[in-house]
């Protein structure tokens, strides 16, 4: 599946500024980092695929299920 580079903005301190996705990820991206997920939305109101250069904010965080 072919990936794509985006930027996260309001990341927890620790986690990259920019990471590798898949090309077909919805709206919404749920990252693994440490004990749980991090969640971003788009910067915009633009909904889809992500595209390469593409802006993510910060929005949630859940814990892994144990």
């Amino acid at each position: 599946m072919p990936t794509v580079k985006v930027t996260l903005k309001g990341a927890p301190e620790g986690m990259p500024e920019t990471v590798l996705v898949a090309a077909r990820a919805h709206d919404r991206l749920k990252i693994p980092f440490r004990a749980g997920y991090e969640h971003f939305v788009p910067e915009t109101t633009t909904r889809g695929v992500p595209e390469d250069g593409a802006v993510f904010v910060w929005c949630d965080r859940t814990k892994f299920a144990e």
